[in-house]
């Protein structure tokens, strides 16, 4: 009779086991993080590069940039000085798809060098969940780049670049959004065609541009610069990084993504229950056993 009820409850035993190893895979669902970039993966500094993706797993998108000269665990894409760690943040549409614009001419260009750089992309609920996607970026070889790219008012901005050998001269413009100069500055070049200049940014905090020219110059040196408040105020400010907004042209996407799974809440309830139901199971078998001795 012992036997008996043993062989029942081994049998119960091994019937719930096969019952977990078939539910498990059936009640799990996909949680996925991607990043993808749009073109062709060879871009200059100063480009603007376009990322996008789908995140199944919360509403906010963290993106950073990680590579040679900069830290491992990476720093925002719209200030390479930045925070170790830190990331600019994309919203999650309705669809799961986020979207992020990088005007790679509004950062400092000095941190970066002609390389391959990595773009991380997290969720901001579970930052240990990622995608990764890598881009070349190039040096452009007649260039201007401003230090520091986001100066306070009142600072001085010190510009550097390389210009068509032959050349002079540079005429330096300082432009405002809708395109009214508001400096004008003469910068001599030397024989290997490089240049630097410096000047005191008195203008409001905002976006401006800078416009480097020559009349025997093929194309215009072209950068964008960021004016924040006074750097000698004492305020207390929080740092949110704005997103992007998202441009209405399609552009056909090219990349590398990595894609992670967790079992998703509904997946472990559904094994909650079928456990549950297992178990049950098993006692009105052990029950029928003992009734039987």
């Amino acid at each position: 009779m012992v036997t008996t009820w043993v062989k029942s409850l081994f049998l119960a035993l091994f019937l719930l086991c096969a019952v977990i190893c078939l539910a498990t895979p059936v009640g799990a669902a996909t949680e996925t993080i991607t990043i993808t970039y749009r073109g062709s993966g060879g871009n200059y500094i100063g480009d603007t590069i376009i990322f996008d993706g789908k995140n199944t797993i919360g509403n906010t998108t963290l993106i950073k940039i990680t590579g040679p000269g900069l830290p491992q665990a990476g720093v925002p894409l719209s200030d390479l000085g930045g925070t170790q760690g830190a990331a600019n943040t994309a919203r999650v549409d309705a669809n799961g798809k986020w979207i992020f614009s990088w005007d790679s001419s509004r950062v400092d260009a000095s941190k970066l060098q002609t390389a391959r750089y990595t773009f991380i992309a997290s969720d901001l609920s579970r930052p240990e969940q990622t995608a990764t996607t890598s881009i070349l970026l190039k040096k452009p070889e007649f260039y201007m780049i401003a230090q520091p790219a986001s100066p306070g008012v009142g600072d001085y901005v010190d510009l550097q670049g390389m210009a068509e050998k032959g050349v002079s001269y540079v005429k330096i413009e300082v432009l405002d959004t809708s395109g009214t100069v508001l400096h004008t500055f003469m910068s001599p070049v030397g024989n290997d065609g490089s240049f630097a200049y410096s000047f005191h940014a008195d203008m409001s905090p905002g976006q401006y541009n800078i416009i480097g020219s020559n009349p025997s110059m093929k194309n215009n040196l072209a950068l964008g610069l960021t004016v924040g408040e006074p750097k000698n105020l004492t305020t207390t400010q929080s740092a949110p990084v704005p997103t992007t907004p998202v441009p209405t042209q399609t552009i056909e996407a090219a990349s590398v993504t990595t894609n992670q799974e967790t079992p998703s809440r509904t997946g472990i309830a559904s094994t909650t229950i079928i456990l549950a139901l297992c178990l049950v199971g098993v006692l009105l078998i052990v029950r029928s056993g003992i009734k039987r001795n």
